[in-house]
Formats: structure tokens, C-alpha cells, sequence
């Protein structure tokens, strides 16, 4: 692990789990994964409020252009969410799935695009004064060249992830008051 950012080649994965997630995604030789954990002042419930509310991710993901729900119904695991992003200089339409939902606790998705498959899971703990807010996303490049150029994109990714982490806390505690709709 270098400041945050875990290179991992897939024959060295201590864990199962982690391991069966590579091959799902498909052959991998290579992965990176950002993690990035921030503290906001407010309880679960008002983060999840904002978290779940696909909406509100423009305002507090800066690359997005587009973060919508495609398939019918309430939001679920196995519902399909449009992601339209800019990121250095490149439009990237993903279609994702919601893997896991668990109010307020937990809000995943898996998606990709050409170059590459990813997931990302935010997760959030009750801390005495609010919520501790994890973001963790395993990237896995399809391509020879992301595979290649991963630990030199690596620390761009960190700091867009500190980046949304950061407005994150700055919308859910600017739109806090208690009772106040987000």
C-alpha cells in the first residue's frame, strides 16, 4: 500500500473474496484500488439521504455530468444507473448495477467502460460526532496500456476521490438541518 493507493496483482491476493471479484470482472493481471475515508458531521440517516439519492451525486461528484437511475422502479440491488463523466480531458458513458444497498449503511455499484471495469463502495459508520464515510474502488484495466499507465493515473485518482470525499461532506453538512430536505 503507498499513501492510500494498493497495487495488487492478482496471484497475490490474500483474500477470497477480493480474489473472486477479480475473476468475475474478468482476466486482470493487474488492479488498482483507492480508498479514502472522511468524517462528517452529521448522523447515518442524513448521509444515506444524500448518498442514495442518485440526484444529488452531480453536485458532490465533480466529474459527473450524469448520474441516473435507467431501470424502472425504486432503487435495488440489480438496478441499472446511466454514468456519464468527464475525467482529464475524456467523456466515459458506464452503464452500472447496484450490488449492494443496505440503508444506511452501504451503497455499491459495478460498472465499466472499454478501458476498464471498477466498483465502487461507499460505507458509512456511525462515529461519535456523525458518520465515518468510507470510499473504496478497485479499478481493473482491460487494456495493455491502462495497465501499464495504472500507477501513474493512480494518484490523480486519489485526489479526485479525496476531491468528491471532501464536497461530500461539504453538501450533506451545508444541507444538514434536521428535517431539511436535501
Amino acid at each position: 500500500m503507498l499513501d492510500g493507493l494498493d497495487f495488487r496483482h492478482t496471484r497475490g491476493i490474500a483474500d477470497a473474496e477480493e480474489e473472486a471479484r477479480y475473476r468475475a470482472i474478468g482476466t486482470v493481471s493487474f488492479g488498482l484500488r483507492i480508498t479514502e475515508t472522511i468524517d462528517i458531521d452529521r448522523p447515518p440517516a442524513e448521509v444515506w439521504a444524500v448518498v442514495s439519492d442518485l440526484s444529488t451525486h452531480t453536485a458532490w461528484r465533480p466529474a459527473l455530468e450524469e448520474f441516473r437511475q435507467l431501470s424502472e422502479g425504486p432503487l435495488v440491488v440489480g438496478s441499472r444507473i446511466r454514468e456519464v463523466l468527464r475525467w482529464r480531458g475524456r467523456r466515459i458513458e458506464i452503464e452500472d448495477v447496484v450490488t449492494a444497498l443496505d440503508p444506511p449503511r452501504r451503497f455499491s455499484i459495478r460498472g465499466g467502460w472499454s478501458a476498464a471495469d471498477f466498483e465502487l463502495d461507499l460505507t458509512l459508520e456511525p462515529v461519535e460526532d456523525g458518520t465515518r464515510v468510507r470510499f473504496e474502488w478497485p479499478l481493473y484495466p482491460k487494456s495493455h496500456l491502462l495497465r501499464i499507465a495504472a500507477p501513474l493515473l493512480g494518484g490523480a485518482m486519489r485526489r479526485a476521490t479525496q476531491e468528491e470525499a471532501r464536497l461530500l461532506k461539504t453538501y450533506v453538512e451545508g444541507h444538514g438541518e434536521a428535517g431539511t430536505p436535501y
